[in-house]
């Protein structure tokens, strides 16, 4: 989404505005930091989900060795009691 210089809105990155149909020109400068930012908004949301399925992953493994010691434990005080 680039601003059209004759309405001021938000239109999709083309060569007319959607809204007024004025033409949009954009340098070569301004599409390499367009592309450059959208890459950036990818590769940002995609490190974010693969940090949160690890984090989910970890937490598994966490509550899986808590609950092994836990019946360890368990274990060891029924065997105590006999």
């Amino acid at each position: 989404m680039v601003e059209c210089p004759n309405c001021f809105k938000q239109t999709e990155f083309k060569r007319l505005c959607s809204h007024c149909g004025g033409i949009v020109i954009h340098t070569v400068e301004e599409k390499f930091n367009l592309l450059a930012e959208s890459v950036e908004k990818v590769l940002k949301k995609e490190a974010l989900k693969r940090k949160k399925k690890r984090d989910t992953t970890s937490l598994i493994w966490i509550l899986v060795l808590l609950g092994s010691v836990v019946l360890f434990i368990m274990g060891l005080d029924y065997i105590v009691k006999l």
